[in-house]
């Protein structure tokens, strides 16, 4: 497995623990613009996260 895709999956990993965290926030808010913007945060996550490991993973890998 190549140093991308180690970064990407560690990137997924990341992503599914900040929604979470996100998520539990939201639950807690009172206004629901506020928990829209949670929401869209976290979903977002999802796809800046793999994208930066992907190019990260081998930077540090020293590939």
């Amino acid at each position: 497995m190549s140093a991308s895709m180690i970064g990407a999956l560690v990137g997924v990993l990341i992503a599914a623990a900040d929604f979470a965290l996100l998520r539990l926030l939201a639950s807690r808010v009172e206004l629901d613009d506020t928990k829209r913007v949670l929401n869209i945060t976290g979903l977002s996550q999802f796809v800046l996260l793999p994208i930066v490991g992907w190019f990260a993973g081998p930077f540090i890998a020293g590939e």
